[in-house]
């Protein structure tokens, strides 16, 4: 079916006689001054509801500026009938093009979050400047630690000291590690943003070795260096982490954010990586990993014990993650032909012990 038209292509001021075919999935139109277009019948939009007596003015998707003008009334009620959208309301055809378009957009948006948010952050993180890393991280240990005093005795941050020399030992490319102990009563250990480590008091009080405090600093010196607190952080906080970045924030940006528990929470895969981290470090130290594997052990015995704070509200360092008692039984002696030496002389442990004291 054809008719004789008008087009105003939005670009001249002038309308152009046009010959317009109706054919299936489109109106195809071309005259004098007008090479032939084709307008598809899903993509036309009508400028005001038909009207009988009135003439029918087009436009479709992709055409915004354009305009046909149809008057012929057989050739206007064969296109609402193949159209029937152009005199408004509900149009199945177009609902069900748009939500096309909004699945595959859903989609793409959707992969696009998962390398952002999964696969990104652990790349992302390694080209993070350190002045964003210690602000942020200062504020995660103000966070966690909530008031609490830091524990300073003189003979014990000796005592903590050497032993993180101990397990540096067989690690000579590791970083400068700030490790504060804090006396807060529940049992606990987390690195955070910026190289640093927190160990709760009541960690050390549990602990029947320094062996154990040394198994569980190599494990939080795992995620120091592996920059897992980071990579949580950018998951976390998704694209404001990136505006912080380049806008010199960074102190509002935890406090955005619905807790700083989200941050530690980490995945069993990188609690796997730091554990593998750990056990390499000690037998590289010469350190009795069981130290560890005993640790893990009390944690799993205080677990569903209350604690306060935002440590307590975070969990044990093993106990929220799935397969503890797979990690535990990984955990085995040093190779042989390798003799353990004690982590800390007994002088220096119960030094150590009494850090808080002061």
């Amino acid at each position: 079916m054809r008719a004789e038209g008008i087009l105003f292509d939005g670009e001249v001021a002038a309308d152009r006689p046009v010959t317009i075919v109706l054919e299936f999935g489109g109106l195809h139109f071309s005259g004098p001054c007008t090479t032939e277009q084709v307008w598809s019948l899903a993509k036309l939009r009508a400028i005001e509801p038909p009207q009988a007596g009135q003439p029918l003015r087009l436009t479709a998707d992709g055409h915004d500026g354009a305009r046909l003008v149809i008057g012929d009334e057989d050739f206007k009620s064969a296109l609402e009938q193949a159209a029937p959208h152009i005199r408004g309301g509900f149009n199945a055809r177009r609902v069900l093009y748009q939500a096309r378009w909004f699945v595959a957009g859903g989609a793409c948006l959707a992969a696009v979050l998962y390398l952002v948010l999964q696969l990104a952050p652990q790349m992302l993180v390694r080209v993070l400047p350190d002045s964003w890393r210690d602000r942020v991280g200062a504020q995660v240990e103000v966070s966690l630690t909530g008031g609490a005093k830091q524990c300073t005795a003189a003979n014990g941050a000796a005592a903590l000291t050497a032993l993180a020399a101990r397990l540096a030992e067989g690690n000579p490319g590791l970083p400068a590690i700030a490790v504060k102990v804090y006396d807060m009563k529940v049992m606990n250990a987390f690195a955070m943003p910026g190289n640093r480590i927190v160990i709760t008091g009541e960690l050390i009080a549990k602990a029947s070795s320094p062996d154990e405090v040394a198994g569980v600093l190599a494990h939080e010196m795992g995620h120091v260096v592996l920059r897992h607190s980071e990579a949580q952080l950018v998951r976390a906080t998704g694209l404001e982490v990136l505006i912080s970045l380049f806008t010199g924030g960074g102190g509002d940006t935890i406090g955005s954010i619905a807790g700083v528990a989200t941050i530690l929470q980490y995945s069993r895969g990188a609690e796997a990586e730091a554990d593998t981290f750990a056990l390499s470090t000690l037998s590289a130290a010469k350190v009795d990993p069981l130290g560890l594997k005993h640790f893990f052990e009390t944690v799993l015995k205080e677990e569903g014990k209350s604690s306060g704070g935002t440590l307590g509200k975070i969990g044990s360092l093993i106990a929220t993650h799935p397969g503890t008692e797979e990690r535990i039984k990984k955990i085995e002696p040093l190779p042989p032909g390798i003799t353990p030496h004690p982590a800390l002389g007994e002088d220096q442990w119960q030094a150590l012990k009494k850090i808080c004291a002061g």
